[in-house]
């Protein structure tokens, strides 16, 4: 049996959530105490995202350190328990993540680096302002009629496409506000806006950011992967200390994608998919794949049995 795990995006957290992980599991509350520890954090503020009194760029990055912290800890839990995959890839920061999981890049080093998001600054009050909107398209719908060329100022920053066993095509656009606003307008039964994302992620608009972090990337210390690593970006693999770094470099530019990841899945002939965590679409995985989407501690209990793994 080959066993890949997939993680998610960046999604918000409700705080009963996270904590309901932190009080079943001391292998939890033992991530959570290291990170706090790597971050000179409290648990507290990771267990509520940062505490109030925050910037919306502060309240996102200490989300997303939140989301990395319950899914190593998740990742723990299993390992404890003998379960370990073959491969792993993800989302966005998801596959970030996933690259410390496979080996490439220290814990401690991961969680310093989603640390330092939180000294990106936002974008200029003067400049033209940007978010993020969600589209559930229907069959038939042309995506190209959403962004690009078509749609000046909006790019698409990742694509669900095999979320719904193709009857929803669900994409993720990045791009001004102001055209994203008018876009849902024009559908607003298949579109809302993001408003908890303080950007325009995985598009060109987001090279600010690329640009904040790439000298903190450039100190970091990556080597080649010692297992498989997925890539989001492309249907490649990544394999080499520098892939990594390119990817951590890129990934706020670079539009994100479950289609690469599923075929690099099917090419190394997974036959069980974990999805670890939030920000995967449930209906991920089709057959003869199987999936176990570990959302909650009942199903990360129920991960553990030779019946949910077999």
């Amino acid at each position: 049996m080959t066993t890949s795990y997939l993680l998610g995006g960046h999604i918000p957290l409700t705080d009963s959530s996270v904590q309901e992980f932190y009080g079943r599991y001391a292998t939890i509350r033992r991530a959570f105490d290291e990170v706090a520890e790597w971050t000179e954090l409290s648990v507290q503020d990771l267990l509520v995202g940062g505490g109030s009194g925050q910037g919306k760029e502060a309240l996102h990055a200490f989300d997303g350190l939140r989301q990395a912290t319950l899914v190593v800890g998740m990742y723990d839990v299993l390992a404890d328990r003998g379960i370990h995959p073959d491969a792993v890839g993800g989302i966005s920061l998801g596959g970030v993540i996933a690259a410390s999981l496979a080996g490439a890049v220290e814990r401690s080093e991961l969680f310093q680096m989603l640390h330092h998001h939180r000294l990106i600054p936002p974008q200029s009050p003067d400049s033209r302002p940007q978010g993020m909107a969600v589209a559930a398209l229907r069959f038939g719908d042309d995506p190209l009629d959403y962004y690009g060329e078509r749609r000046p100022g909006i790019y698409l920053a990742a694509d669900y496409d095999a979320a719904h066993g193709g009857d929803v095509h669900v994409i993720v656009l990045s791009g001004y506000t102001d055209a994203l606003e008018k876009l849902v307008a024009e559908h607003p039964r298949r579109m809302q806006m993001l408003e908890e994302y303080p950007g325009a992620f995985h598009s060109p608009l987001a090279q600010y950011a690329t640009d904040f972090m790439e000298p903190y990337v450039a100190g970091m210390t990556f080597r080649d992967p010692k297992i498989t690593l997925f890539s989001s970006h492309t249907p490649d693999t990544v394999s080499t200390a520098e892939e990594v770094r390119q990817f951590f470099r890129d990934n706020h530019i670079r539009s994100v994608g479950v289609k690469p990841l599923m075929t690099q899945v099917e090419r190394i002939g997974t036959t069980t998919v974990i999805g670890l965590g939030p920000g995967l679409p449930q209906r991920l995985v089709v057959e003869p794949l199987t999936m176990t989407l570990i959302l909650t501690p009942d199903e990360l209990d129920a991960a553990t049995s030779t019946q949910a793994l077999g």
